[in-house]
Parts: structure tokens; C-alpha cells; sequence
């Protein structure tokens, strides 16, 4: 059985930083582009929710036997095979992994304005708030 305890752990970290993100988003984008400081709050909150998602996709993974995923993309898929997560949402999480791999190793140079753009639809992580919250029902 899932580790409720964790699972609505993971949950809330997610939901605290969508609280965040959200509070981003209805700010004038121009002058957070030329502020360093809340740019880089900004890259590390949605890194920190991205990893949240990351370790509750692992979790839930392991919870169920669904195997060892290769990659932590493929965890997402894992889930949408299992019929735990919807199909189209695994592959954008999925997508979302890449993104959260930009911020942290710096694989590309991250754009600023390609983040700030992130902050238009922020649906994907509230989605998966929800199916991991029907997991708990």
C-alpha cells in the first residue's frame, strides 16, 4: 500500500509551490525578466515542484510493483500504463522532466523568458495533484 503519509507529503510540496508559481503569474513579466534574484526564485520553485512530482511518480511506481523506470520521464509513463495517470498528461510530465533538467544541469542555456512562459499553463501539475489525491481516496 502507498505511504500515505508520504504521497499527501509530496502532494502538499507540489501544491505549495503551484501557490508560488501562481503568485508569479499574475506579475508584470518584464520586470521579473530583469530581476535575478526572483528569476532564480522562480527557476528553483518550479525545479522543487517538478522533483516533487518526480518523487511521488517514483513512489507510487514502487508502491505497485510497476518495475524499475529507466529514467525519471519514464516513471510518468510507468503511471499511464498502469492506468494511474491519464496517457497525454504522462507524456507532458514526461516533458517536464527535460525542462527541470535544463534548470538543474544547465544541459542548454536556460532562456529566462521560455520559464516565465511555463507560467501560462501550470494545468499539468494541477492535474497530477489531483490524480495522486484520487490515489489517497
Amino acid at each position: 500500500m502507498v505511504d500515505r503519509e508520504r504521497l499527501l507529503g509530496l502532494v502538499a510540496r507540489i501544491t505549495a509551490r503551484l501557490a508560488i508559481l501562481d503568485e508569479y503569474a499574475t506579475q508584470d513579466r518584464e520586470p521579473l525578466l530583469g530581476d535575478r534574484v526572483r528569476m532564480g526564485d522562480l527557476k528553483y520553485t518550479f525545479q522543487t515542484a517538478i522533483e516533487a512530482g518526480i518523487d511521488a511518480a517514483q513512489h507510487v511506481v514502487a508502491d505497485r510493483g510497476l518495475g524499475v523506470p529507466p529514467t525519471n520521464a519514464a516513471a510518468f509513463r510507468s503511471l499511464a500504463d498502469a492506468a494511474l495517470l491519464d496517457g497525454e498528461l504522462a507524456g507532458r510530465l514526461s516533458g517536464a522532466v527535460g525542462f527541470r533538467n535544463v534548470l538543474v544541469h544547465g544541459y542548454a542555456e536556460v532562456d529566462d523568458r521560455m520559464v516565465i512562459d511555463h507560467l501560462d499553463d501550470l494545468r499539468d501539475l494541477r492535474e497530477f495533484v489531483a490524480a495522486m489525491t484520487r490515489l489517497l481516496d
